[in-house]
């Protein structure tokens, strides 16, 4: 048997908690004096069960405390100068608390729980200081007993009303165990009940509570308490003047706020809602509320904007909560209506407008039948007569969209009169301004009708919808048409496009509108409410607007022109999705332009042909119409158009810009209708016809003919029928140009004689448009569509399948005879295939033995491309093929690679040399970001050990960048694999074992130069790492960086210097702090206009940047400057005081640098300089 008062008294004494965890654990198993881990109580219960007549161990337990209880030794002074032991007593009680934390809720009798209320029970009216904590965490535990009788809950409230005064100068800790003590029992059903059939209406116990706990100030205590009021409202059934005397106790908190040094934890917002949830707790309140917030609210000024917008929130969320609202809320609606109106009417803060907005509509949300009605009169009243008046059009113009928008039966209560007197206005406007915000409430008024006559509505009500649909249908001829007319005229004003720009967004929307009778999508045409003709008269008019504004958008232009330009292409393309017929019309309108812009050669023809093609783009493809089919249609419709364009271009010989932008207009059209479909859902990755191009054209005849009329999409077609027809269309354009720029020649291909003839950087920008064209097209496609299509294949024989034979896998392959594909001018169309490729795809390029012999040839061959783009394309190549495969495992490829590793580091320097180390170092650049296992020992040796070298260790160092920098291959959107630590990884194999070398702390290396090489190595592979990861070594990096710019002065290599330094002084400003001379001295020579001086050591090579090299020299200025300007701030200064002279006269001359970015962070810089005085 438990030892139950040892256990107290080691409880008192104990200031461990786990020690007084325990000793209550073992108080309440009864194995006192054993091990203290506890698993269940199973003891205590056997004991409480068999225990003998005249024994009570729950009375035991209790007598552990009477030492410290009043009436031992406690209130009573036992000498002059002693006190009670309130700290005592509090903890032994806390051991009855924990104790029955570990009894499990089935163990006590009725007999034993009704004791330990009245023990607990008793606390609260003997002892206000040590007992009130404890005994209302226990009772909180015995009220989960099973035994617990709800009779019981009556007296233990009656316990705690015996506090009185004595309540509120209790801890708040102390008095939120109280409030959830009176929480848990009021909202138990229960107990709910018997409270109810003891006290009846009256609730006699809540009179007490109101009295005890109406002085709380505490946050967390007032969520529980206003927890407890709500609930009481919500689901007792008090009297009338109780119901008052709970409201009188919570609305004496309104409006509540948080005080600024509250540690609660409670948001304001929180507080309030939770204060809300009281004036919303039951429609009896609605008497009492409704007068009460009003009050508030017309206090005047006197109210502030957070309370005003309190009030609101509060009222609105009565008004949607209340029941029966004909009673509850119809009372107050002209009271509402007529305080709340002037919010609106004179109203300047938009956060009190909105709050107000949305009381007015849940009104008429709420409101039904002749109520609705009144409601809806009265506003539209109040409101119309506003119209007329320039100053209050747009507040008397929220105010009636906010109540109509609210239902469809408001809708049409509204909408007539509302249209009526705008229509009556506009004849006889007060000015631009005040036609402009007619216009705004019409639009408005129609983008609500498009959302409300799709919602669900009965018979009755649709057909009160559709009565009125003949006050729209008049709408362009009455309001629009002549806007739209007067901006297509070239002598238009200012005025006239700025009200044309609202009158185009309203136009747009009333092509969208459906009948209300017909909302189904089945029949597109029956369920618009226009008719087609005036749909077409519409668009037309609407492209009429934008050719006008793009002949003339450099005669003229203004901002409003622009701003009509844009509205009126938004607009053109909602109408165009809504009423598809328009867009052939468009199309052909918009061809005329561009073939007569293509012949002229005009220096204007480039943006007509591009602003055009773009438009009929954007409008036709850019979303889904209610039949996807239909979209697919436009999509063929545009992209063959724009082909047949480029085609013609191309045989005409336009310019180099012309057949870009027609290109360009192509890959628009693409990339709109990939967005259009982002919202089909797949049903997962499926394989494609391998015989798609067969296919596609026998689905679609008039992708083969140039001159035939384009193929119409089945309109049953699913969704994802329409994205999978959309991607192999595009690959088939994507085929027919590819082929046009290529021709046969034997084995290989090469470029074909129409972009042979073109000028070199006209061709390289076509092509490149052409290779990005088909990697957006390919990257679409999932890896079961690209392993169905085949699309390695397209690497390989780039879509001239019949003129270039794929190699069967096991095939021996010469490294020569597919270098063609990645080296000559033709791998700009290679790589745009290859990035979009995933891995899957990429390892079947290995399995034709391709890949081997691109890699094999790049890093055997001493030959370099003259084209830098080529030279730069291949790299890319090269990157891609090492970071897609597993090329570790290809044995063949990765001895060659280590063989040219042995010969580059064993070889003096010759460009052949040089060629062969760069393709190896993007080969690495795409292996470590996925790979740096022993295979790839031979690549990391290189990496090592390049900047040593005393002919290629400046060239090398520098490309070392090139293993780490940022590239777009290598980004997981392009399906690169990315190990999560890569760089952490290269930074201890590579930068963290030449630091030391750079700093000449490694014996093997003492030669200046080599030291040099080193760190400018070092510095290119930090340059793009977090801080984080060399953040141990910062104080070394930080060494090298101003090692190499005090020796070379300026150009890339100083750049690289200079951003590793900001990046360390950012991170670590007390880094810097024993170099800071030498940093000031560093930057303040890379924006000096004075010569630097190097050591006599240095190679001629190294110098700094010429004054030829304007963007080198630029760049170094910028990164100084962002320093210079950035040291007031991390450093004190009394560190930079003593060298401001020359600093700010260093700076005062830059500030005339040519450079404009140049001047604006020297003046920035100078500025914070000056503040140190």
């Amino acid at each position: 048997m438990a030892d139950f008062r040892q256990l107290a008294l080691e409880f008192v004494l104990a200031d461990d908690e786990a020690k007084q965890t325990s000793l209550a654990q073992q108080a309440a198993s009864g194995n006192a004096r054993q091990s203290p881990r506890v698993e269940r109580s199973a003891l205590t219960a056997e004991e409480l069960q068999s225990a003998p007549a005249n024994t009570n161990p729950v009375a035991r337990w209790v007598e552990a405390v009477q030492p410290w209880m009043p009436g031992s030794n406690g209130d009573e002074a036992t000498g002059d100068n002693e006190t009670p032991d309130w700290t005592g007593r509090a903890k032994a009680l806390e051991f009855l608390s924990r104790s029955l934390d570990f009894l499990g809720p089935e163990v006590l009798k009725p007999s034993q729980v009704k004791l330990l209320i009245s023990f607990f029970g008793a606390m609260f009216d003997v002892d206000h200081k040590a007992g009130v904590l404890a005994s209302a965490t226990a009772l909180s535990r015995i009220t989960q007993m099973k035994s617990f009788q709800p009779t019981s809950a009556d007296d233990i409230i009656q316990k705690i009303c015996t506090l009185k005064d004595d309540f509120s100068r209790q801890l708040a800790k102390t008095r939120l165990s109280v409030f959830e003590l009176l929480r848990s029992l009021i909202t138990n059903p229960a107990v709910a009940s018997d409270l109810q059939y003891k006290h009846g209406a009256s609730s006699g116990f809540m009179n007490d509570l109101l009295a005890l706990c109406r002085n709380e100030r505490d946050p967390t205590c007032l969520m529980v308490w206003f927890d407890v009021l709500a609930f009481f409202l919500q689901e007792y059934e008090p009297s009338q003047e109780m119901i008052e005397e709970v409201f009188n106790t919570f609305k004496a908190y309104f409006p509540i706020t948080l005080p600024r040094t509250s540690t609660s934890g409670i948001t304001p917002e929180e507080l309030k809602q939770q204060l809300r949830k009281c004036f919303t707790s039951t429609h009896k309140l609605a008497p009492l509320t409704f007068p009460f917030l009003l009050g508030k609210l017309d206090q005047g000024e006197g109210v502030t904007v957070n309370v005003k917008v309190d009030i609101l929130k509060t009222v609105k969320a009565c008004a949607e909560a209340y029941k029966n609202p004909e009673q509850t809320v119809n009372p107050y609606v002209d009271s509402i209506w007529s305080s709340l109106k002037y919010e609106v009417r004179n109203g300047e803060i938009e956060d009190t407008i909105w709050a107000t907005l949305e009381v007015l509509k849940i009104l008429a949300v709420r409101l039904k039948g002749d109520n609705l009605r009144d409601y809806a009169l009265t506003v539209t009243r109040d409101c119309v007569n506003d119209l007329a008046n320039a100053v209050y059009t747009a507040p008397a113009g929220r105010l009636l969209v906010s109540v109509l928008s609210a239902t469809p039966s408001a809708f049409v209560l509204m909408a007539s009169p509302a249209i009526t007197h705008v229509k009556e206005n506009l004849r006889h406007p007060k000015g631009p301004g005040h036609s402009g915000d007619l216009l705004k409430i019409l639009h408005v008024m129609l983008e609500t009708r498009l959302l409300l006559v799709s919602t669900d509505m009965g018979p009755q009500e649709r057909s009160e919808f559709a009565a009125i649909d003949t006050v729209f249908t008049s709408l362009y001829d009455d309001v629009y048409k002549k806007p739209l007319e007067q901006a297509v005229k070239p002598e238009a004003s200012y005025d006239d496009h700025k009200l044309a720009a609202q009158a185009v967004q309203g136009a747009g929307a009333l092509v969208c509108q459906k009948a209300a009778k017909s909302t189904a999508v089945a029949n597109v045409d029956a369920s618009r409410l226009l008719p087609g003709d005036k749909c077409l008269v519409i668009c037309d008019t609407l492209f009429s607007i934008i050719e006008q504004t793009r002949i003339n958008e450099d005669q003229n232009r203004t901002t409003a022109s622009d701003e009509l330009a844009s509205e009126t292409t938004k607009a053109l393309q909602r109408s165009v999705t809504s009423y598809n017929s328009a867009y052939v019309p468009h199309v052909r309108r918009g061809l005329d332009i561009i073939r007569s812009a293509r012949k002229t050669e005009s220096p204007q023809s480039v943006s007509t042909v591009q602003s055009l093609g773009l438009l009929l783009a954007y409008v036709g493809c850019s979303e889904l119409p209610a039949v996807p089919s239909q979209g697919l249609d436009n999509f063929i419709l545009i992209t063959k158009a724009m082909y047949l364009e480029l085609i013609a271009s191309i045989e005409e010989k336009s310019s180099a810009s012309v057949r870009c932008a027609f290109t360009a207009c192509l890959q628009a059209a693409v990339r709109c209708f990939r967005d259009a479909c982002s919202s089909i859902e797949t049903a997962g990755s499926t394989a494609l016809d391998s015989e798609w191009i067969s296919s596609i054209a026998q689905r679609y005849p008039g992708l083969e003919d140039p001159h035939a009329q384009p193929a119409k999409a089945t309109a049953a077609a699913s969704p994802g029928q329409v994205r999978t027809d959309f991607l192999l269309i595009s690959l088939y354009f994507v085929r027919q140009l590819y082929q046009r720029a290529t021709k046969p020649s034997g084995t290989r291909l090469e470029l074909s004689d129409e972009f042979a003839t073109m000028e070199e950087g006209a061709s390289s920008q076509l092509l490149h448009l052409l290779g990005g064209l088909a990697g957006f097209v390919v990257h679409e496609l999932s890896e079961a569509e690209q392993l169905s299509l085949k699309a390695s294949s397209f690497v390989m024989h780039l879509f001239r399948e019949d003129a270039v034979t794929i190699p069967q896998a096991g095939t021996q392959v010469e490294p020569s005879e597919w270098s063609w594909i990645a080296t000559s001018r033709l791998n700009v169309l290679t790589f745009g295939i290859l990035e979009a490729l995933r891995p899957a795809a990429v390892a079947q390029l290995y399995g034709a033995g391709v890949a081997q012999s691109i890699l094999i040839q790049s890093v055997t061959s001493d030959a370099s491309s003259a084209d830098p783009t080529t030279a730069f394309v291949l790299r890319a190549i090269l990157t891609i093929l090492a970071n897609k495969h597993k090329l570790e495992t290809v044995e063949p490829v990765m001895e060659i690679i280590n063989q040219q590793v042995e010969v580059i580091l064993a070889n003096e320097a010759d460009n052949g040399t040089l060629t062969k180390a760069t393709s190896i170092f993007a080969i690495a650049a795409g292996m470590l970001r996925r790979y740096s296992g022993k295979q790839a020992s031979g690549l990391l040796r290189l990496l090592r050990e390049s900047p040593k070298s005393s002919a290629l260790g400046q060239s090398l160092s520098r490309r070392l960048e090139m293993v780490v920098a940022p590239q777009k291959p290598l980004t997981k959107d392009n399906f690169a694999i990315v190990k999560p630590l890569w760089m952490q990884k290269l930074y201890f194999e590579l930068a963290k074992p030449m630091t030391p070398q750079a700093l000449g702390q490694d014996s093997s290396v003492q030669d200046r130069v080599i030291r040099l090489n080193l760190s400018i190595g070092t510095l290119m592979l930090v340059k793009h790492m977090p801080f984080s990861i060399y953040e141990g070594d910062a104080e070394s990096i930080l060494r090298i960086a101003i090692f190499v710019a005090q020796t070379i002065g300026s150009g890339p290599d100083v750049v690289a210097a200079l951003h590793v330094l900001r990046n360390i002084l950012v991170e670590a400003s007390a880094k810097g702090e024993s170099h800071l001379a030498s940093i000031i001295a560093i930057c303040t020579a890379a924006f000096s206009s004075k010569p630097h001086v190097t050591p006599e050591w240095l190679p001629a090579s190294y110098t700094s940047a010429s004054a030829d090299d304007v963007e080198s020299q630029a760049e170094s200025c910028e990164a100084a400057l962002e320093i210079m300007g950035g040291l007031p701030r991390m450093f004190e200064s009394r560190y930079l005081v003593p060298s401001a002279p020359k600093v700010e006269r260093e700076l005062t001359l830059a500030c005339g640098n040519p450079v404009r970015n140049v001047r604006k962070l020297a003046r920035a810089a100078r500025a914070a300089w000056k503040e140190l005085r």
